[in-house]
């Protein structure tokens, strides 16, 4: 599969952590968020996107486990958050 092209933008919370938003350009039509400590390298936000940009895109069966379970989440979970254009 060809590189995913991301274009990022990032946003200071009062926590001190970063929500990343990010979509996809292309013929791959995606946007989501996340959230990452201030000490993350961008390298590893970006590998985390597209592992899971690409679950999304190679199986029908992927799911977001958030979705499915708003009562039992955990408030730091680190979880993203993707959705289609």
């Amino acid at each position: 599969m060809d590189a995913i092209k991301l274009k990022l933008k990032s946003k200071k919370l009062q926590s001190g952590r970063f929500q990343i938003g990010f979509s996809t350009e292309g013929s791959i039509g995606y946007y989501g968020y996340l959230l990452a400590e201030a000490q993350t390298p961008v390298q590893e936000i970006i590998e985390k996107i597209d592992r899971h940009v690409r679950a999304m895109t190679d199986s029908k069966r992927y799911h977001q486990r958030n979705l499915f379970s708003f009562n039992n989440r955990e408030v730091n979970s680190g979880r993203i958050l993707i959705f289609k254009k």
